[in-house]
C-alpha cells in the first residue's frame, strides 16, 4: 500500500506527463498518442508510483469504464445523421457489422496461429481489437482534412465500433470465464440485451439532459457543461448496472440523440472535450501503459508486429472491399479508408481489465492478453499517425494543400480582394449573407456562401478545417470584432485580421482585443469605400524586393512558396524577388 505523499506523487507525475505530451505532439504535429504511450511505458519502467494497481488498486477499472464513457459521448455528439449521404449510411452499417464479424474471425485465427493461444483467449484478442476509436481517429482526419466522404464513414465507423467491440470483448470474456469453471454464467443473447439496454438507458438520459440544457440555457448557461458529465456519468453507471458494459452503448447514444436534434446549441457541452475528455484520454493511456513491463513486451513482439502486418496488410483491406462494393466511393477513398484503421482508448481499456481478471480466474495465456493490445495499440498508431497525411496526398485526397483564406463580406472591393488572393494562387473562401453578393461572387468564380459564425460549434470546426486566416472586411465594426473574438478559438488570434474601426464605433472589450488591425489605422471601410469609388483598385504586381511605390498601399505578400503575409497597421512587409504583392493603388487623394 502506497503512503499519502507517494499516491500525491504519483497523481501529480501522471498528470504532468499527460499534459506534457499532448502540448508536446501539439508542437509537433503528432497524435498525442505516439507519446503517451512510450511515455507511459517508460514512467512504468522507472518509478512503481504510476503502476496503475499500485496508485488506484481497485478504483483503476472504474475510473477506465467512466474516463470510456464520456470519451464516446463526446465522440457521440460528432455523429450527424446528414453526414450519411450518397450512400455512406450503407458503408457504415456494412464495416460495424460484416467488418466487424470478419475482422474477429481474422484476428483470433492470426492471435492463435502466432502466439498459440487457447481459442477463448485468442476470441478475447480479437474482440479486443476489432474496435478503431475516435480517440485516435478524428485527431489524425483533422490533420490529413480528406474528402468529405472519406471523412464522414472513418468518423462513424471509430465511433460506432467502440462500443459494439466492448460488448463483444464482454462476451468472449464471459464466455471464457464460464469455460475456466469460475461460476461465471454465459449468456448467448448477451449482446442483443446489452445493446437495448444501453440504447434505452441513452434514450431516456438524453431526454433528461435535454430538459436540463433547456432550462440551464435560460437561466445559467455555465452550468451545461456539469449538467452534461452529470447525467452522462449517471447513464453509465445506471445502464452498467443491469447490463455490463451497456453503458458505452448508453453514452454514445446519449450523443448521437443531442447531436440530431435542433432546438438546443450543444457547443458548450462539446467544450469540455478541451478539458475533462483531453486529461481524461491521457491520463488514462499514461497509466494503462505503465502497467505494461519491458519483459512482457519483449516475449511478444516480434509476433506481435507480424499480427500488426496482417491486420494492416490483409485484414482492412478485405473489410474495406467488402463494407464498399457497389458503393459512390471513390478508388482513392475506399484506398485512404483501408489504410486507417488505428486501435485506441477501448482497446486498451478492455485489454487492461480482461486480462488481468482472466490471469487470477487462472486462465492460461491471459497474461498475454495486454502486453500484445499494447504493441498492436502503439504499432498502428505510429504507422497511421505517420503515413496517412502521405498517403492522403499520394492519393489525391488530403485538403493540406494552398492554405484556403476566409473572406467575410461580399461587397465589390471585399471580392476584388478575394480575387487577387485568388489569382495569387491561394484558396479563397467568401461568406456574406447577402443573397446577390453571393451570386456575384460565384460569377466570379469564388467559392461563397453565408456565414457559418451563428452554427453550433462542430459545424463551425468543420467549415474552417481548412481555413489558415480570416480577414472580416464588413461594414460593421462591431460584427468585425465579435467576429474575430469568436474565430480566434478555431483558428488562433495571430490568424484572424479585421478592418480598423472607424471614429464612433462603440468600443467593446474584450472583442477588439481580438484579431490584428488590417492595413493601417486609417484605412478603416469607409475610407476604403471612398478611395475605391474615388477610382483605387486592388492590383497584383511583382515585387522588386525592398523597393518602394508611393503610389500604392500593400495590403498582402504572397511569397514564391505560396505562403500569406497580411499588412498589418503600424508594420511594413517583408519583400523579397519573387514574392506577389497586392496593393490597393492611390487613386485619388
Amino acid at each position: 500500500m502506497l503512503s499519502t505523499d507517494a499516491i500525491l506523487t504519483g497523481l501529480g507525475l501522471v498528470i504532468a506527463l499527460a499534459l506534457g505530451c499532448q502540448l508536446l505532439a501539439g508542437r509537433l504535429r503528432l497524435p498525442a498518442i505516439v507519446l503517451l504511450l512510450p511515455v507511459g511505458f517508460v514512467a512504468g519502467i522507472v518509478t512503481e508510483d504510476v503502476h496503475p494497481d499500485q496508485l488506484l488498486g481497485a478504483l483503476f477499472q472504474p475510473l477506465v469504464s467512466l474516463g470510456v464513457g464520456l470519451i464516446l459521448f463526446e465522440a457521440g455528439l460528432r455523429l450527424r445523421l446528414h453526414e450519411l449521404r450518397d450512400g455512406i449510411h450503407g458503408v457504415v452499417a456494412r464495416l460495424i457489422s460484416i467488418g466487424t464479424i470478419v475482422t474477429l474471425a481474422a484476428i483470433t485465427v492470426s492471435v492463435k496461429l502466432l502466439f498459440g493461444l487457447d481459442w477463448g483467449v485468442a476470441v478475447v484478442l480479437g474482440a479486443i481489437l476489432v474496435v478503431s476509436g475516435p480517440t485516435v481517429v478524428l485527431p489524425l482526419l483533422a490533420f490529413v482534412r480528406p474528402t468529405d466522404r472519406a471523412r464522414s464513414v472513418l468518423k462513424w465507423e471509430g465511433t460506432l465500433i467502440d462500443p459494439i467491440g466492448a460488448l463483444l470483448g464482454v462476451l468472449a470474456f464471459h464466455a471464457v470465464q464460464a469455460g475456466a469453471g469460475t461460476g461465471a454464467a454465459f449468456e448467448p443473447g448477451g449482446l442483443a440485451l446489452s445493446l437495448l439496454t444501453g440504447l434505452a438507458v441513452g434514450a431516456v438520459g438524453a431526454g433528461i439532459l435535454w430538459l436540463l440544457l433547456e432550462h440551464l440555457e435560460r437561466s445559467a448557461p455555465k452550468q451545461t457543461v456539469l449538467a452534461a458529465i452529470m447525467v452522462v456519468v449517471a447513464a453509465l453507471v445506471a445502464a452498467d448496472l443491469v447490463r455490463e458494459d451497456s453503458g458505452f452503448v448508453a453514452t454514445v447514444t446519449m450523443g448521437m440523440v443531442l447531436a440530431n436534434q435542433r432546438r438546443l446549441d450543444v457547443s458548450r457541452v462539446l467544450e469540455f472535450q478541451e478539458f475533462v475528455v483531453t486529461m481524461v484520454i491521457a491520463m488514462l493511456f499514461v497509466l494503462i501503459s505503465a502497467s505494461v513491463t519491458p519483459s512482457q513486451v519483449s516475449a511478444v513482439l516480434p509476433e506481435g508486429l507480424a499480427l500488426i502486418a496482417v491486420m494492416v496488410l490483409v485484414i482492412r483491406p478485405l473489410v474495406v472491399v467488402l463494407a464498399t462494393a457497389r458503393s459512390r466511393l471513390t478508388a482513392r477513398e475506399r484506398a485512404f479508408i483501408a489504410w486507417m484503421a488505428p486501435r485506441g482508448i477501448v482497446a486498451a481499456a478492455t485489454a487492461s481489465a480482461f486480462g488481468l481478471q482472466l490471469s487470477q480466474a487462472g486462465v492460461d495465456g491471459a497474461g498475454r492478453i495486454l502486453p500484445i493490445a499494447f504493441v498492436v495499440i502503439f504499432g498502428t498508431v505510429v504507422l497511421y499517425g505517420l503515413t496517412a497525411a502521405p498517403v492522403a496526398r499520394l492519393l489525391g485526397i488530403a485538403g493540406a494543400g494552398a492554405p484556403v483564406v476566409l473572406v467575410v463580406g461580399g461587397h465589390a472591393w471585399a471580392r476584388a480582394i478575394a480575387r487577387a488572393l485568388k489569382a495569387a494562387g491561394l484558396g479563397v473562401r467568401l461568406w456574406t449573407g447577402n443573397p446577390e453578393e453571393q451570386a456575384a461572387a460565384r460569377e466570379d468564380g469564388l467559392d461563397a456562401g453565408k456565414a457559418r459564425l451563428g452554427v453550433d460549434l462542430e459545424s463551425r470546426e468543420t467549415e474552417l478545417e481548412e481555413v489558415s486566416q480570416a480577414l472580416l472586411l464588413t461594414e460593421s465594426d462591431d460584427f468585425n470584432a465579435l467576429a474575430a473574438f469568436e474565430l480566434r478559438a478555431e483558428l488562433g488570434k495571430h490568424s484572424v485580421y479585421r478592418l480598423a474601426p472607424g471614429p464612433d464605433t462603440l468600443d467593446l472589450v474584450p472583442a477588439y482585443a481580438e484579431g490584428g488591425i488590417l492595413f493601417g489605422a486609417e484605412l478603416t471601410f469607409a475610407e476604403l469605400t471612398r478611395r475605391v469609388d474615388a477610382g483605387a483598385r486592388i492590383v497584383a504586381r511583382p515585387s522588386e524586393g525592398s523597393d518602394r511605390d508611393d503610389e500604392t498601399t500593400p495590403l498582402f505578400v504572397v511569397d514564391s512558396d505560396g505562403s500569406l503575409e497580411v499588412v498589418v497597421a503600424g508594420t511594413a512587409p517583408s519583400l523579397s524577388p519573387g514574392d506577389t504583392v497586392i496593393c490597393l493603388d492611390r487613386g485619388s487623394p
